[in-house]
Protein backbone atom coordinates (compact mmCIF):
# COMPACT_ATOMS: atom_id res chain seq x y z
CA UNK A 1 0.00 0.00 0.00
CA UNK A 2 1.42 3.40 -1.00
CA UNK A 3 2.58 5.71 1.77
CA UNK A 4 0.37 8.70 2.49
CA UNK A 5 0.78 11.98 4.36
CA UNK A 6 0.12 11.57 8.07
CA UNK A 7 1.30 7.96 8.15
CA UNK A 8 4.44 6.66 9.87
CA UNK A 9 7.26 5.95 7.42
CA UNK A 10 8.28 2.28 7.45
CA UNK A 11 11.91 1.64 8.25
CA UNK A 12 14.32 0.69 5.47
CA UNK A 13 17.92 -0.46 5.57
CA UNK A 14 19.73 1.19 2.68
CA UNK A 15 23.12 1.52 1.02
CA UNK A 16 24.32 4.94 -0.04
CA UNK A 17 27.17 6.74 -1.71
CA UNK A 18 28.83 9.33 0.55
CA UNK A 19 31.69 11.35 -0.84
CA UNK A 20 35.01 10.34 0.66
CA UNK A 21 33.86 6.90 1.79
CA UNK A 22 35.66 3.99 0.12
CA UNK A 23 32.68 1.64 0.19
CA UNK A 24 28.88 1.84 0.39
CA UNK A 25 27.59 3.31 3.65
CA UNK A 26 24.75 1.41 5.28
CA UNK A 27 22.13 2.90 7.57
CA UNK A 28 18.48 2.60 8.59
CA UNK A 29 16.06 5.43 7.93
CA UNK A 30 15.05 5.14 11.58
CA UNK A 31 18.58 6.13 12.60
CA UNK A 32 17.55 9.71 11.84
CA UNK A 33 14.62 9.76 14.28
CA UNK A 34 14.72 12.91 16.33
CA UNK A 35 15.61 14.99 13.26
CA UNK A 36 13.68 16.16 10.23
CA UNK A 37 14.42 14.24 7.04
CA UNK A 38 14.18 15.59 3.49
CA UNK A 39 14.27 12.62 1.13
CA UNK A 40 14.20 13.29 -2.60
CA UNK A 41 14.20 10.85 -5.51
CA UNK A 42 15.66 11.73 -8.90
CA UNK A 43 15.17 9.59 -12.07
CA UNK A 44 18.68 8.53 -13.10
CA UNK A 45 22.41 9.20 -12.94
CA UNK A 46 24.08 10.80 -15.98
CA UNK A 47 21.00 12.76 -17.04
CA UNK A 48 20.27 16.42 -17.86
CA UNK A 49 17.96 17.90 -15.22
CA UNK A 50 18.99 15.74 -12.25
CA UNK A 51 22.44 17.32 -11.73
CA UNK A 52 20.86 20.77 -11.54
CA UNK A 53 18.61 19.58 -8.69
CA UNK A 54 21.39 17.73 -6.88
CA UNK A 55 23.59 20.82 -7.09
CA UNK A 56 20.75 23.08 -5.93
CA UNK A 57 20.24 20.95 -2.81
CA UNK A 58 24.02 21.05 -2.23
CA UNK A 59 24.01 24.86 -2.45
CA UNK A 60 21.35 25.09 0.26
CA UNK A 61 22.57 22.12 2.30
CA UNK A 62 23.77 24.31 5.19
CA UNK A 63 20.33 25.94 5.35
CA UNK A 64 18.71 22.53 5.72
CA UNK A 65 21.22 21.63 8.43
CA UNK A 66 20.33 24.85 10.25
CA UNK A 67 16.76 23.53 10.34
CA UNK A 68 18.03 20.32 11.99
CA UNK A 69 17.18 18.41 8.83
CA UNK A 70 18.99 15.55 7.15
CA UNK A 71 19.03 15.72 3.33
CA UNK A 72 19.09 12.37 1.52
CA UNK A 73 18.94 11.82 -2.24
CA UNK A 74 17.93 8.53 -3.85
CA UNK A 75 17.78 6.86 -7.23
CA UNK A 76 17.67 3.26 -8.40
CA UNK A 77 21.22 3.42 -9.79
CA UNK A 78 23.99 1.43 -8.12
CA UNK A 79 26.59 2.67 -5.68
CA UNK A 80 29.24 2.31 -8.38
CA UNK A 81 27.18 4.39 -10.83
CA UNK A 82 26.80 7.08 -8.16
CA UNK A 83 30.51 7.01 -7.43
CA UNK A 84 31.48 7.28 -11.11
CA UNK A 85 29.10 10.17 -11.76
CA UNK A 86 29.52 12.21 -8.58
CA UNK A 87 33.30 12.03 -8.75
CA UNK A 88 33.55 12.97 -12.43
CA UNK A 89 30.92 15.68 -12.95
CA UNK A 90 32.17 19.06 -11.63
CA UNK A 91 28.59 20.23 -11.13
CA UNK A 92 28.23 17.64 -8.36
CA UNK A 93 31.45 18.45 -6.52
CA UNK A 94 29.52 20.11 -3.67
CA UNK A 95 27.23 17.15 -2.96
CA UNK A 96 28.21 15.73 0.43
CA UNK A 97 24.85 14.39 1.59
CA UNK A 98 24.05 10.65 1.20
CA UNK A 99 22.79 9.37 -2.16
CA UNK A 100 20.91 6.10 -1.73
CA UNK A 101 21.45 3.29 -4.24
CA UNK A 102 17.98 1.73 -4.33
CA UNK A 103 18.89 -1.08 -6.72
CA UNK A 104 16.36 -3.46 -5.16
CA UNK A 105 13.60 -0.83 -5.64
CA UNK A 106 12.28 -1.40 -2.12
CA UNK A 107 12.50 2.25 -1.08
CA UNK A 108 11.13 3.73 -4.30
CA UNK A 109 8.29 1.21 -4.32
CA UNK A 110 7.43 2.03 -0.70
CA UNK A 111 7.19 5.74 -1.55
CA UNK A 112 5.25 4.93 -4.76
CA UNK A 113 7.63 6.70 -7.17
CA UNK A 114 8.96 3.65 -9.04
CA UNK A 115 8.36 3.53 -12.80
CA UNK A 116 8.06 0.49 -15.03
CA UNK A 117 11.46 1.11 -16.62
CA UNK A 118 13.16 1.09 -13.21
CA UNK A 119 13.63 4.86 -12.94
CA UNK A 120 11.66 7.05 -10.52
CA UNK A 121 9.51 10.15 -10.58
CA UNK A 122 10.92 13.30 -9.00
CA UNK A 123 9.50 12.75 -5.54
CA UNK A 124 10.13 14.93 -2.50
CA UNK A 125 9.22 13.80 1.02
CA UNK A 126 9.53 15.53 4.40
CA UNK A 127 9.51 13.31 7.49
CA UNK A 128 9.15 14.77 10.97
CA UNK A 129 11.33 13.78 13.98
CA UNK A 130 8.78 11.16 15.04
CA UNK A 131 9.01 9.40 11.68
CA UNK A 132 5.69 10.67 10.28
CA UNK A 133 5.37 11.76 6.65
CA UNK A 134 4.17 15.38 6.65
CA UNK A 135 4.78 16.42 3.04
CA UNK A 136 5.04 14.78 -0.37
CA UNK A 137 5.20 16.12 -3.91
CA UNK A 138 5.76 14.14 -7.11
CA UNK A 139 6.21 15.24 -10.70
CA UNK A 140 7.38 13.75 -13.99
CA UNK A 141 10.87 14.00 -15.42
CA UNK A 142 10.76 17.12 -17.56
CA UNK A 143 10.45 19.74 -14.82
CA UNK A 144 12.91 20.16 -11.95
CA UNK A 145 11.69 21.00 -8.49
CA UNK A 146 12.22 24.21 -6.50
CA UNK A 147 14.67 23.61 -3.68
CA UNK A 148 13.69 27.00 -2.23
CA UNK A 149 10.10 25.79 -1.90
CA UNK A 150 11.19 22.53 -0.25
CA UNK A 151 13.17 24.53 2.30
CA UNK A 152 10.28 26.96 2.89
CA UNK A 153 7.88 24.07 3.43
CA UNK A 154 10.25 22.47 5.93
CA UNK A 155 10.62 25.77 7.79
CA UNK A 156 6.85 26.15 7.94
CA UNK A 157 6.34 22.68 9.38
CA UNK A 158 9.04 23.30 11.95
CA UNK A 159 7.07 26.23 13.39
CA UNK A 160 4.32 23.81 14.40
CA UNK A 161 1.93 26.69 13.73
CA UNK A 162 -0.78 27.48 11.20
CA UNK A 163 1.07 29.06 8.25
CA UNK A 164 -0.88 31.07 5.66
CA UNK A 165 -0.26 31.08 1.92
CA UNK A 166 3.21 32.32 0.94
CA UNK A 167 4.36 32.22 4.56
CA UNK A 168 8.10 32.76 4.97
CA UNK A 169 10.54 32.82 7.90
CA UNK A 170 10.12 35.97 9.97
CA UNK A 171 6.49 36.54 8.97
CA UNK A 172 3.50 36.00 11.23
CA UNK A 173 1.76 32.67 11.63
CA UNK A 174 -1.92 32.27 12.49
CA UNK A 175 -1.30 30.47 15.78
CA UNK A 176 -1.58 32.38 19.06
CA UNK A 177 -0.59 31.51 22.63
CA UNK A 178 -4.21 30.49 23.20
CA UNK A 179 -3.92 27.98 20.35
CA UNK A 180 -0.81 26.32 21.85
CA UNK A 181 -2.59 25.88 25.17
CA UNK A 182 -5.78 24.65 23.51
CA UNK A 183 -3.83 21.83 21.86
CA UNK A 184 -3.02 20.51 25.33
CA UNK A 185 -6.37 21.35 26.96
CA UNK A 186 -8.84 21.03 24.06
CA UNK A 187 -11.96 21.40 26.20
CA UNK A 188 -11.08 24.90 27.35
CA UNK A 189 -12.48 27.82 25.37
CA UNK A 190 -13.41 31.48 25.57
CA UNK A 191 -12.72 33.30 28.82
CA UNK A 192 -11.22 30.24 30.52
CA UNK A 193 -8.65 29.84 27.77
CA UNK A 194 -7.84 33.56 27.74
CA UNK A 195 -7.41 33.51 31.51
CA UNK A 196 -5.03 30.55 31.28
CA UNK A 197 -3.01 32.33 28.60
CA UNK A 198 -2.68 35.38 30.84
CA UNK A 199 -1.64 33.29 33.84
CA UNK A 200 0.94 31.22 31.98
CA UNK A 201 4.51 32.47 32.38
CA UNK A 202 6.32 33.15 29.10
CA UNK A 203 9.91 31.92 29.36
CA UNK A 204 12.70 31.76 26.79
CA UNK A 205 15.87 29.69 26.53
CA UNK A 206 18.90 29.83 24.25
CA UNK A 207 20.43 26.94 22.34
CA UNK A 208 21.85 24.32 24.69
CA UNK A 209 20.26 25.72 27.86
CA UNK A 210 18.99 23.16 30.36
CA UNK A 211 15.30 23.76 30.99
CA UNK A 212 14.80 21.01 33.56
CA UNK A 213 17.42 18.60 34.87
CA UNK A 214 16.99 15.04 35.99
CA UNK A 215 16.42 15.13 39.75
CA UNK A 216 14.90 18.65 39.83
CA UNK A 217 11.70 19.26 41.73
CA UNK A 218 8.63 18.79 39.50
CA UNK A 219 6.99 22.15 40.09
CA UNK A 220 6.09 23.40 36.59
CA UNK A 221 4.44 22.18 33.39
CA UNK A 222 5.63 23.48 30.00
CA UNK A 223 4.01 23.93 26.58
CA UNK A 224 6.35 24.63 23.65
CA UNK A 225 5.36 27.75 21.68
CA UNK A 226 8.48 28.06 19.55
CA UNK A 227 11.56 25.94 18.84
CA UNK A 228 12.43 22.39 19.84
CA UNK A 229 13.74 20.59 22.91
CA UNK A 230 15.54 17.30 23.40
CA UNK A 231 14.65 14.92 26.22
CA UNK A 232 17.41 12.68 27.61
CA UNK A 233 17.97 10.36 30.56
CA UNK A 234 21.11 8.95 32.14
CA UNK A 235 21.57 5.23 32.71
CA UNK A 236 22.93 3.91 36.05
CA UNK A 237 26.29 3.72 34.25
CA UNK A 238 26.14 7.44 33.45
CA UNK A 239 25.42 7.14 29.72
CA UNK A 240 23.03 9.77 28.36
CA UNK A 241 20.25 8.30 26.21
CA UNK A 242 18.07 10.37 23.86
CA UNK A 243 14.37 9.81 24.53
CA UNK A 244 12.59 12.30 22.28
CA UNK A 245 12.64 15.57 20.37
CA UNK A 246 9.60 17.79 21.00
CA UNK A 247 8.41 20.78 19.01
CA UNK A 248 5.75 23.52 19.05
CA UNK A 249 2.40 22.46 20.49
CA UNK A 250 3.92 19.59 22.46
CA UNK A 251 4.46 19.63 26.21
CA UNK A 252 6.58 18.18 28.99
CA UNK A 253 6.88 18.15 32.77
CA UNK A 254 3.60 16.46 33.63
CA UNK A 255 5.03 13.05 34.57
CA UNK A 256 6.91 14.30 37.62
CA UNK A 257 3.94 16.40 38.73
CA UNK A 258 1.42 13.60 38.35
CA UNK A 259 3.61 10.98 40.01
CA UNK A 260 4.75 13.42 42.70
CA UNK A 261 8.37 12.56 42.00
CA UNK A 262 11.40 14.56 40.94
CA UNK A 263 12.23 15.00 37.27
CA UNK A 264 13.05 11.72 35.60
CA UNK A 265 14.68 13.25 32.51
CA UNK A 266 16.68 16.27 31.35
CA UNK A 267 15.21 18.70 28.82
CA UNK A 268 17.46 21.04 26.81
CA UNK A 269 16.74 23.78 24.28
CA UNK A 270 17.61 23.26 20.62
CA UNK A 271 18.04 26.74 19.18
CA UNK A 272 15.96 29.56 20.66
CA UNK A 273 12.96 28.21 22.55
CA UNK A 274 9.82 29.91 23.85
CA UNK A 275 7.68 28.14 26.45
CA UNK A 276 4.43 28.70 28.30
CA UNK A 277 4.88 27.55 31.88
CA UNK A 278 2.18 26.66 34.40
CA UNK A 279 2.77 26.17 38.12
CA UNK A 280 1.83 22.87 39.78
CA UNK A 281 -1.39 24.44 41.07
CA UNK A 282 -2.31 25.97 37.68
CA UNK A 283 -1.67 22.66 35.96
CA UNK A 284 -3.85 20.80 38.47
CA UNK A 285 -6.73 23.26 38.18
CA UNK A 286 -6.52 23.38 34.39
CA UNK A 287 -6.47 19.60 34.07
CA UNK A 288 -9.61 19.36 36.20
CA UNK A 289 -11.40 22.15 34.29
CA UNK A 290 -10.52 20.62 30.92
CA UNK A 291 -11.99 17.22 31.77
CA UNK A 292 -15.50 16.86 30.37
CA UNK A 293 -16.43 14.23 32.94
CA UNK A 294 -15.67 16.63 35.78
CA UNK A 295 -13.50 14.12 37.62
CA UNK A 296 -11.25 14.89 40.55
CA UNK A 297 -7.53 15.47 40.00
CA UNK A 298 -6.68 12.14 41.64
CA UNK A 299 -8.82 10.29 39.07
CA UNK A 300 -7.15 12.12 36.19
CA UNK A 301 -3.74 11.32 37.62
CA UNK A 302 -4.61 7.63 37.88
CA UNK A 303 -5.85 7.61 34.27
CA UNK A 304 -2.81 9.40 32.86
CA UNK A 305 -0.35 7.25 34.74
CA UNK A 306 -2.09 3.95 34.00
CA UNK A 307 -0.43 3.36 30.56
CA UNK A 308 3.04 3.89 32.05
CA UNK A 309 2.62 1.74 35.14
Amino acid sequence: MALRVGQPVPDHSVQAYIRGEGSPSEFDLSSHRGKWVVLFFYPRDFTFICPTELAAFAERHDDFLDERAVVIAASTDSYFSHKAWFESDPRLAGVDYPVIADTAHNLSRSFDVLLEDGATHRGTFIIDPNGTLVHMSVNEHDVGRSVEEVLRTLQAFRTGALCPANWGPGTATLTSEDDWLQRVFPDLAGAELESLSEDAEKVTYADGDTIVAEGDAADRFFVIAKGEVTVTRRTPEGEEIALATLGPGQFFGEVGILAETRRTATVRAVGDVELLALSWKEFQETLERSDKAGREFSELVHERLAPTS
